[in-house]
């Protein structure tokens, strides 16, 4: 695509998403973040940006409404963004596939388009958070070394608070989860996303999670043997030798 070919084509997709962002929130103030975020953007920053909206499911565009203004303009409801998506041809349903509802077969799909609406189930004692100023329930950026969260998708880590308020209340289910299958033990973490796969639900005592199957602990070891230091996980032990002795 050539030069001026390619500015009209980021102009024209700029132009629409500000409709959108007008007609869904009236005091403009939506619409001046994503100019304001453009406007700095190069032309390749902005054809990466819309490529991820165009393959990656988990994208989307935020929007930031204050409903504790008394302006009822100011507000958003349900049929304010159904009016809004009619006027910019946005589906807001989808045909939902549920393999679950027949194993081993062809998997059975609704018969219309239905709302798909997402429910965060991860957050836990809000109130607890420190440095939080964002949320996300995604864990598909990783530190390949590591296998711990990063980018955007690191405000999906369990805090040191939220794991020690876990702890003392008991909550050794959850605190398996959140640092099993919902972490960096990858064994796990498959045999749980084939179960729901296959049946819709899944059970924490049905998976097999073993403390050398996670990655942040196996990345301790290597780099303690890289300074002397012989650090072995085996489940609730930990030996440690220090140099020859």
């Amino acid at each position: 695509m050539d030069v001026k070919k390619l500015k009209q084509a980021r102009k024209k997709a700029e132009e629409r998403i500000y409709a959108i962002m007008d007609d869904l929130d009236s005091t403009g103030y939506n619409t001046q973040v994503y100019k304001d975020a453009f406007a700095k953007m190069s032309d390749k920053q902005f054809i990466d940006i819309m490529k991820r909206m165009i393959t990656q499911d988990d994208f989307n565009l935020s929007i930031d409404i204050n409903e504790s203004e008394k302006d009822p303009k100011k507000k958003i409801n349900l049929e304010d963004i159904e009016a809004v998506a009619k006027k910019h041809n946005i589906k807001l349903t989808e045909y939902l596939f549920m393999p679950f509802r027949n194993p081993g077969g062809k998997p059975v799909c609704t018969l219309s388009r239905v709302p798909i609406i997402y429910c965060p189930i991860k957050r836990f004692f809000q109130q607890m958070l420190i440095h939080k100023n964002s949320l996300s329930n995604d864990n598909s950026r990783i530190n390949p070394v590591t296998g711990q969260v990063v980018s955007d998708d690191k405000t999906a880590s369990t805090t040191n608070v939220q794991t020690y308020a876990l702890a003392v209340t008991n909550q050794y289910n959850s605190l398996k989860e959140y640092l099993g299958p919902r972490a960096d033990d990858p064994v796990s973490k498959q045999q749980m996303l084939t179960a729901i796969e296959q049946t819709g639900e899944v059970n924490i005592a049905d998976l097999d999670i073993q403390t050398h199957n996670k990655q942040s602990i196996n990345t301790t070891e290597v780099y303690c043997k890289a300074v002397g230091i012989d650090l072995k996980f085996a489940g609730n032990d930990m030996e440690i030798k220090i140099g020859d002795d």
